[in-house]
């Protein structure tokens, strides 16, 4: 077989697709095709990349909620009341130190305390 035809099989079995139907307005679709045209590339990829940006930022995002949770659960959070004094006491005289985790004890964004 040739490297060619090898390379061929190799990135048509890594792009596999469904079909999804979707309703655009009519001005969307007329943006979106104008996109196209000017990108170089067809409405159908500049879909499924924003749908793929889409579901990826929306996993991050519930991935993020769901470490806060069981951060608060667990202790690990901040005063409302101590981060907005904090915040409100930005650009004065007596602008005070970062508030402390509510645990009691100190770290940083990286390491929660154990």
């Amino acid at each position: 077989m040739p490297p060619n035809r090898l390379c061929y099989i190799v990135l048509m079995a890594s792009t596999r697709s469904a079909t999804l139907s979707i309703r655009l307005k009519p001005e969307t679709k007329r943006r979106l095709a104008k996109l196209a045209k000017n990108s170089g590339r067809s409405s159908n990829f500049l879909i499924s990349d924003a749908v793929d940006s889409y579901v990826a930022e929306q996993e991050m995002l519930a991935a993020e909620i769901r470490q806060g949770n069981r951060q608060v659960a667990a202790g690990h959070y901040i005063r409302h009341e101590d981060m907005k004094a904090w915040l409100l006491s930005w650009g004065t005289d007596q602008e005070l130190p970062v508030p402390k985790c509510a645990c009691g004890k100190e770290h940083d964004d990286e390491t929660l305390c154990r």
